[in-house]
């Protein structure tokens, strides 16, 4: 029994043959699957001001539109919007509330805080240092 491909995005198997998963990638529907996926990772900010650009899809709010998010008007409802306005203005307030990091210690202590491995050479020491030892 040959082997089947399944696709992530689509969730839907299909026959393990380069020509048919180029030609299920290149199709429409996992096109649209593929962004709908990859959009959750978006900025809502960007996806808001992007939104309010857009008017509304008479055909998207009628029932369906084929073109779905690739499509040039809106399938953003008011509330939908609203929701989307809310996080945007929560995501703003908590980067507002994020404390600056503390300094590293060896910034304002001039290299006291290092280990002796990371703390820069001192050349006097270095001429005064025996480099003729016998080790072992």
């Amino acid at each position: 029994m040959g082997q089947s491909y399944f696709c992530d995005y689509c969730g839907c198997y299909m026959k393990s043959d380069v020509n048919v998963r180029k030609l299920h990638n290149n199709g429409i529907s996992h096109t649209v699957a593929k962004y709908r996926y990859m959009r959750r990772f978006d900025d809502p900010a960007k996806i808001l001001s992007e939104e309010r650009l857009k008017k509304p899809c008479q055909r998207y709010f009628k029932g369906y539109c084929k073109f779905d998010l690739y499509c040039n008007y809106g399938h953003y409802s008011e509330q939908e919007l609203k929701k989307l306005e809310k996080l945007v203005a929560a995501q703003k307030k908590s980067k507002s509330r994020r404390r600056k990091p503390k300094k590293w210690p060896w910034k304002t202590h001039h290299h006291a805080g290092l280990p002796p491995s990371l703390r820069p050479m001192e050349l006097a020491k270095l001429k005064t240092s025996n480099f003729e030892l016998n080790w072992g």
